[in-house]
């Protein structure tokens, strides 16, 4: 009997152990489908790094016997590029941190440099293997990540490496997404060091756990914390919501991914209460077509900006940022940002107040807070990109917003949306396109501009493919390929406006002018003969002129 007794006792001991380690209850089928989710987003990124990886490595062998400088390498580098649109540039630096060749040619001015100081290219040097580096700021402004393979000679002399550079919530979203479909959790992940480089919320993304004013309450620390500090893991914690409109208590359940040197924590989160935190209010029903719409829309805006130069900035500010206030009309309420892209007012978002969301895109990459301060800056007009409705349980939908300046520090804006026209595309539509416009891109660097553009407007050449044709504008606005409408070519088109007052090419010229872009326009399709709505996508050629393409779905 005693013997018996300590079996069981032993036993029950051991089962207490292992609860102890368990946050969530072994019974708990919430958490283990989140884990499942989690170790299948890790594989997914995983499997995205090596192809990646194999890309460089190929790169290095033609480097090894080519050298580090040539027009062969070069165009194996460029192939390679291509393969990957949505990456940035593609670098080869030598052992002693010179850059000695960059694709695509717009990256050429930096050949030379010495960037031997930069951590990045230290680390590659030092160690000569392959390395997936840290998120770095590079020149053009933003994070990125430098992937990068060693190059040896034939006799095994270490040369110097090459690398991919690309945005990592670029490439974590594709790894991501296709996991994430038909799920209700959403995802983050963040560097051992505390940086955000993904998440389902985009204006998370740069920020640090550890530093950043938001995260300082003292159990999201101690949360944090253990992310950073232990592979695998659940826990919870209390944030906004998706929509940052209330907070919310959240399970999280993380796992490791990565490879060659690097450790991306992947935390996927679910809120209990889902259901509960999104709006009650029914769907307002849409009346009028959207000509009617829109004049009110343009209407209500005006009437919102003479309002704050009448009553004044803070007055006005407390009246548009007041759910129940006079300037929320069913499916229209005002927003307000400074030109700087600091949200000052957002009735349905006000988690949001204060933060700064340049480089915020939606999900066809459009990014539409740049698009608006460019056309606040210019007086009043349109733009087209996808947000949530707050009157359809913040759903993702098509959207086409009026702004106008108050004063030259800031501008209101309201917007209607257009739910019966969806506007998604998935990756491969978009990296079809991208790769489209780049290819032309590079074309038109090697065979130059003249040749480049007597080709584009070419009927029967390769780059008039009925809706995929390449358009290309100079920056001053004049038409120089529009192969489908040849008497416009020569024209200056730089104040052209659809139907809805968008500015289709000095959107374009924006786009371009930041290292290139996506925007919509409503615009006319050679497949059908009619206008129909349009995803594009832009390229700089040099600084005078650039070329684009697009994917059409249907009219407005």
């Amino acid at each position: 009997m005693k013997a018996y007794h300590l079996v069981v006792i032993l036993l029950l001991l051991a089962a207490s152990v292992v609860m102890a380690g368990c946050t969530a209850p072994a019974g708990d089928t919430q958490a283990a489908g989140m884990e499942t989710v989690a170790q299948k987003i890790t594989a997914s990124i995983n499997a995205g790094l090596g192809d990646l990886k194999d890309g460089i490595k190929n790169n290095a062998l033609a480097l090894s016997t080519a050298g580090l400088a040539g027009r062969d390498a070069e165009t194996t580098m460029s192939e390679n590029l291509l393969r990957h649109p949505w990456a940035v540039s593609s670098l080869v630096i030598s052992r002693d941190g010179i850059v000695m060749m960059a694709v695509p040619v717009n990256y050429a001015g930096i050949v030379g440099e010495d960037l031997s100081w930069q951590p990045q290219v230290q680390k590659a040097n030092w160690e000569q293997v392959p390395i997936v580096s840290g998120v770095f700021m590079m020149e053009e402004g933003f994070d990125g990540i430098s992937q990068s393979y060693p190059v040896f000679s034939p006799s095994g002399e270490y040369l110097g490496y090459t690398d991919i550079t690309y945005l990592p919530d670029e490439f974590l979203g594709r790894q991501i997404r296709p996991v994430m479909n038909g799920t209700t959790y959403d995802v983050w992940v963040t560097q051992t060091d505390g940086t955000v480089i993904y998440d389902t919320t985009k204006e998370e993304v740069g920020k640090n756990l550890f530093t950043d004013p938001a995260y300082t309450d003292p159990a999201l620390q101690e949360i944090f914390t253990r992310i950073v500090q232990e592979p695998s893991g659940t826990g919870t914690y209390t944030f906004r919501d998706r929509d940052w409109n209330r907070n919310v208590t959240k399970t999280a359940v993380w796992e490791t991914a990565g490879i060659d040197g690097t450790s991306w924590r992947v935390v996927v989160t679910s809120t209990a209460d889902d259901d509960d935190i999104k709006t009650t209010r029914a769907p307002t029903a849409i009346t009028g077509t959207t000509d009617v719409r829109y004049a009110n829309l343009t209407a209500f805006v005006q009437r919102a900006a003479s309002y704050a130069k009448e009553h004044g900035k803070e007055a006005a500010l407390k009246e548009f940022n007041d759910p129940n206030g006079t300037f929320i009309e069913g499916e229209l309420y005002i927003y307000a940002y400074r030109m700087d892209g600091t949200v000052i007012a957002l009735p349905y978002q006000q988690g949001l107040l204060g933060t700064t969301r340049t480089g915020i895109a939606d999900p066809n990459g459009v990014e539409f807070i740049e698009g608006l301060i460019d056309i606040a800056k210019e007086g009043d007009g349109s733009l087209y990109y996808i947000y949530p409705n707050p009157e359809d349980n913040y759903r993702d939908e098509f959207k086409i917003s009026y702004v106008i300046p108050v004063d030259n520090e800031w501008f209101v804006g309201s917007g209607i949306y257009l739910p019966e026209h969806p506007a998604g595309f998935n990756d491969t539509e978009r990296d079809s396109l991208v790769a489209r416009v780049k290819q032309a891109r590079d074309y038109a660097q090697v065979q130059g501009a003249g040749n480049a553009v007597a080709d584009f407007n070419n009927l029967n050449g390769v780059y008039a493919d009925g809706s995929r044709y390449i358009f290309a504008y100079g920056y001053n606005g004049t038409t120089l390929a529009l192969p489908f409408q040849p008497e416009l070519i020569g024209s200056n088109r730089l104040d052209f406006a659809d139907t809805y007052g968008v500015k289709i090419i000095r959107g374009e010229i924006s786009a371009a002018q930041r290292g290139g872009g996506f925007v919509y326009v409503q615009y006319f399709n050679p497949d059908t003969g009619d206008a129909g709505l349009k995803l594009c996508y832009v390229a700089p050629v040099d600084d005078t002129w650039f070329v684009g393409s697009g994917i059409y779905t249907e009219r407005l």
